[in-house]
């Protein structure tokens, strides 16, 4: 049996809705699969549309079906570049030459359209536009693909090749019309917004007759979608995602009048329809029209929505719930803390070091461990997550991992930091058992030997202190935090570095930020680069556990400065009173 036979089958002009994974396993399952011809075959139907970014680089329309890591963190592609030989194209090239039907003759051109000029060193021979052409038009306007969707890509393709030949061009058009007019409910959005995103990003290929067309069909639809069915319901989603279509198209046009009617029918129908949501859905809804808002310049529309964010906030937060699990601590961890903070260590100096390094994470070593978890649980990373504060107001988004790599990476330690509580719990109560910490023996022996506290702050520090050893948390929390910030602004005058910005009227100065402080050189220098940024993470960052900036604006109630947080800013409180003048 020869590979023409099995692909007979499929190579008939009339047949229809077959997929390529159906020609792979015809193959696959035939006596003559591991012949030359037949790893040609399958890799021909193997290959896979990228029409965002290729991970082979953006001169190629096809990629891989798969693109992972190995161990070393190299790219692995399913099938591999190297496959794709100058003897690969030139087979793919008489294929299209020989094959009759539609789809099989469209798959051979299209990789030979791609790979024929980089791979062979070799121009086209002068029948494969038309071919390519034909070919396409044939399938998209037969319905030749098995799905819809398909069949979209394939018309977004057309359009690519086509749209510098006025001829070709318009029947690419009329192939995009005739499918809608078959395929394009209302309910379909991949198949009605195609054309105008192709419209959007390539106006000069559209007159203003066509241009206007479009618009007035969507324009139209939105109407539809906005009219109430027979039990009085609206679909939001559908009608947010018409909205911003035509948005885009009217905003840099300027007509304003247009993006405020647009936004207006966007926001009321989710206002309808709130009672089917719940509230903190609804709150994400409102959130990304603010940002629409935004976009167009109605920043009046935008504060007018964080109002209604704010009343909804704590309804918001009883919606969530609270998960508990149990695990036992192993009698190890109470050993290694006696050998790093206890009375097996040597000495109260290597007490403090060890307790100091041992908690500060390390920024390239949580970041492998981040691509690692990402590697393993995926979903995980390629969704955005949500952070609200106490009152069910949302505070920060962070985005998949891919768009959002440092976010992502500032959460999985603040996460970590979270988790490690308990054994910064245990190291502070061995500290305390050998003697190695109390008030008096972090007064004289840690913070008066730090040049960063002033000697007018002690007082103030030893009554924190005093605070914390009491089990009072909340007033010790409350009376560090000022003196940390202080030492960090002491710090960086000591390098040399101004502490002050200009005011934004231009009038005077102020103090910078302390997440400004914190990203001073003299700061890394100091306390190294995963030092500052630790800090970063613990007291100023958003996304991190924002100590300072939750306590100063009274963003949460007192009880929030509770064990763990004391724990951890007595951390921070030893890490600088451990800075010595050089």
């Amino acid at each position: 049996m020869k590979i023409t036979d099995v692909l007979s089958y499929y190579d008939d002009d009339q047949k229809k809705e077959f997929s390529f994974y159906d020609v792979i396993e015809s193959i696959s399952n035939s006596p003559c699969s591991e012949t030359e011809e037949a790893m040609y075959e399958k890799l021909a139907f193997s290959l896979q549309p990228q029409p965002g970014e290729n991970p082979w680089g953006n001169n190629y329309y096809f990629g891989p079906q798969i693109t992972m890591s190995d161990e070393q963190g190299n790219l692995v592609y399913s099938p591999p570049f190297e496959l794709i030989t100058p003897k690969a194209v030139l087979y793919w090239e008489n294929r299209y030459k020989l094959a009759t039907n539609p789809l099989l003759k469209m798959r051979y051109a299209s990789l030979v359209w791609d790979f024929k000029k980089p791979i062979t060193n070799s121009s086209y021979d002068s029948d494969l536009y038309r071919t390519y052409v034909d070919s396409m038009l044939e399938v998209c306007n037969g319905d030749y693909a098995n799905h819809p969707t398909i069949t979209t890509l394939i018309l977004e393709r057309l359009f690519s090749i086509t749209k510098n030949k006025t001829e070709d061009l318009q029947l690419a058009k009329q192939a995009y019309l005739s499918f809608e007019a078959r395929h394009a409910s209302d309910d379909s959005v991949r198949y009605w917004s195609s054309r105008f995103l192709m419209m959007l990003e390539h106006k000069r290929f559209f007159s203003e007759e066509e241009k206007d067309a479009i618009v007035a069909e969507h324009e139209a639809r939105l109407v539809r979608l906005n009219t109430p069915d027979a039990n009085g319901k609206l679909n939001p989603w559908l009608i947010e995602t018409q909205g911003k279509l035509l948005v885009r198209y009217y905003h840099p046009l300027a007509q304003v009048d247009d993006v405020k009617r647009i936004l207006s029918i966007i926001e009321h129908s989710f206002k309808k329809e709130v009672n089917s949501m719940s509230s903190l859905q609804y709150v994400s809804n409102l959130e990304n029209l603010i940002q629409l808002y935004r976009h167009c310049n109605l920043n009046d529309e935008a504060v007018r929505l964080t109002i209604d964010i704010q009343k909804l906030g704590e309804k918001a937060s009883q919606e969530l719930t609270s998960q508990t699990f149990e695990f036992e601590i192993p009698k190890e961890v109470f050993e290694q803390a006696d050998l790093l903070f206890g009375d097996k260590a040597n000495s109260d100096e290597d007490r403090w070091s060890n307790f100091v390094l041992y908690f500060i994470p390390r920024r390239e070593e949580e970041k492998t461990q981040m691509q690692e978890l990402a590697r393993k649980y995926p979903l995980k990373f390629s969704a955005s997550t949500k952070l609200l504060d106490p009152k069910g107001r949302p505070s920060s988004t962070v985005g998949t991992l891919k768009a959002d790599f440092d976010n992502n990476l500032t959460l999985h330690i603040a996460e970590k930091l979270n988790l490690s509580h308990l054994f910064l719990n245990i190291a502070i109560n061995k500290l305390t058992e050998s003697g190695a910490i109390s008030t008096t023996k972090i007064m004289n022996d840690i913070i008066a030997r730090s040049p960063i506290f002033e000697d007018n702050r002690h007082e103030i520090i030893s009554r924190s202190l005093d605070f914390f050893f009491n089990g009072e948390h909340e007033l010790f929390c409350h009376l560090i935090v000022p003196q940390i910030e202080n030492a960090i602004c002491n710090l960086v005058e000591y390098g040399g570095e101004s502490v002050l910005r200009l005011q934004k009227s231009g009038n005077g100065f102020q103090l910078k930020t302390l997440d400004e402080l914190l990203r001073a050189k003299f700061v890394e220098e100091v306390l190294t680069e995963d030092g500052a940024y630790y800090l970063r993470i613990v007291l100023t960052n958003q996304v991190g556990l924002n100590i300072r900036n939750l306590l100063c604006h009274g963003i949460v109630p007192p009880h929030h400065f509770n064990n763990s947080v004391a724990n951890r800013l007595l951390h921070v409180l030893i890490l600088l009173g451990l800075i010595r003048k050089n």
